[in-house]
């Protein structure tokens, strides 16, 4: 990613968040430990949180780190909230070229930059100072603008705080194109299929329309774009034609993956790009640290996000050796996008299931039991007092070892902590496993299986 695109992005909005798939039935393995990931997430927290005492109205340094901490559930003073809050009302209060309560009258990522920020705060942006931030995503032209991203982020903002989608008037200031456009009047229908309309043929997006007449990196997918149109899209996989377009958006990330379990955007591998994926496929029901389509030569995404993580700091580089100008030292925009995705992984990821005993329950029945299930650590616990459940809980049970003979499966709900399964061959020896999952809209993203456990049926 070179320096012109980084700048340019930053100021498009590109960057940001708020998640079996499609193949049929996919294997798991082991990636980045838990462990160390948990401690990547928790430096990182506490770097943002203490070197941004005052975090203000901004693409960097402001919104995403309030984004990040909120989806965390990171313990903010009040008076850290409310120092935010007054400085996104400070600058509708000095508008846009001297016009109150107007970021932008073309960046309308703007309204949906702050919309996300403040949801994940449980802020309420349909009035903050007097001032709807929603109403500017009533107008579906103006929203375009920026190309993919208006859409993306808009849709995103939306559903972040379930919006509805303003009625457009005539009474706001925005709005300076003269498009021959005619409905102008914004819908989550209308944004949905504007996005699948511009997905390349690989199955990728890129910041511009497809067919745009765009050349070099303009003309071709990007796997942050990808990422951000995945999030997008992923609360509408009912829709055949969503599901169609993410199923191919996996199969180009799947693709795009190095060797090493990274990615990259604009030429230079970097953690932005890892964090997008992660993010991306988070949304869309995979794990990006298990499922064996993103897992090369034993290393996730995860893993290779780590790779840019400083431990001194908690930081995250942008590039981890010098690159497009840039040299590997700790980065604000990097921290920021690095640590978002580790919230919503940890949001969204069971952790391994802890299988305790099993036991002969009559003839061909094996009774099951296990531990409790977090999603993935007592993070969320310890710093908000929330607990996160599991959805479910999925066993599985074989006559051999490696669970290709004679297996049976069966999924029980998260307030379920034991099952007896019943039908099993008499006599027989059974090793069983378990593991949670978390359903995201409408797909299963599973944690670890527990060890192996036998017993005779």
């Amino acid at each position: 990613m070179n320096k012109l695109k980084r700048t340019w992005l930053s100021l498009l909005l590109i960057f940001a968040v708020s998640f079996t798939t499609v193949f049929g039935s996919v294997g798991f393995v082991q990636a980045a430990s838990y462990d160390k990931t948990k401690t990547a997430f928790e430096t990182c927290g506490d770097y943002l949180y203490n070197e941004n005492e005052a975090p203000s109205f901004g693409s960097i340094g402001g919104e995403w780190i309030i984004y990040g901490l909120g989806h965390a559930g990171y313990a903010m003073r009040d008076a850290y909230l409310a120092a935010y809050r007054k400085s996104v009302e400070n600058a509708l209060e000095e508008g846009y070229r001297g016009t109150k309560g107007i970021f932008h009258d073309k960046k309308f990522t703007d309204y949906s930059r702050v919309i996300v920020a403040m949801s994940a705060v449980g802020m309420d942006a349909t009035n903050v100072d007097g001032y709807d931030l929603t109403a500017p995503l009533a107008d579906f032209v103006n929203v375009k603008w920026q190309g993919m991203n208006g859409p993306i982020w808009a849709l995103i903002a939306l559903d972040s705080g379930n919006y509805e989608v303003p009625k457009r008037t005539d009474s706001y200031p925005y709005g300076t194109l003269t498009p021959e456009e005619t409905d102008r009047q914004n819908s989550r229908q209308k944004m949905i299929n504007f996005i699948l309309a511009n997905q390349f043929d690989d199955g990728g997006w890129n910041l511009q329309p497809k067919d745009n007449g765009g050349s070099g990196y303009n003309a071709v997918s990007d796997v942050d774009m990808t990422g951000m149109a995945m999030i997008a899209l992923a609360p509408y996989m009912k829709q055949a034609k969503v599901k169609k377009a993410i199923d191919r958006a996996i199969t180009y990330l799947s693709k795009q993956q190095k060797a090493d379990g990274g990615f990259g955007s604009w030429g230079t591998v970097n953690s932005e790009s890892c964090a997008q994926a992660i993010c991306g496929l988070l949304a869309c029901g995979v794990n990006p640290n298990t499922d064996k389509r993103f897992v090369k030569n034993g290393k996730s995404i995860v893993d290779a996000l780590l790779t840019f993580h400083d431990e001194k700091t908690g930081g995250f580089r942008h590039v981890n050796k010098a690159s497009g100008g840039f040299q590997p030292v700790v980065d604000q925009m990097a921290t920021e996008q690095a640590y978002y995705a580790l919230a919503f992984f940890y949001q969204d990821v069971p952790a391994k299931t802890t299988l305790s005993k099993t036991a002969k329950s009559g003839s061909g029945k094996l009774k099951v039991t296990w531990k409790k299930a977090a999603i993935n650590t007592d993070y969320v616990t310890k710093r908000s007092g929330k607990t996160a459940a599991v959805s479910g809980y999925q066993i599985v049970c074989a006559t051999d070892k490696k669970f290709s003979k004679n297996v049976v499966k069966t999924t029980v709900s998260g307030k379920s902590l034991s099952k007896t399964i019943t039908g099993l061959k008499k006599g027989k020896t059974y090793y069983v496993k378990v593991r949670a999952y978390k359903t995201v809209n409408g797909k299963k993203i599973y944690g670890l299986y527990s060890s192996v456990k036998s017993q005779k049926v």
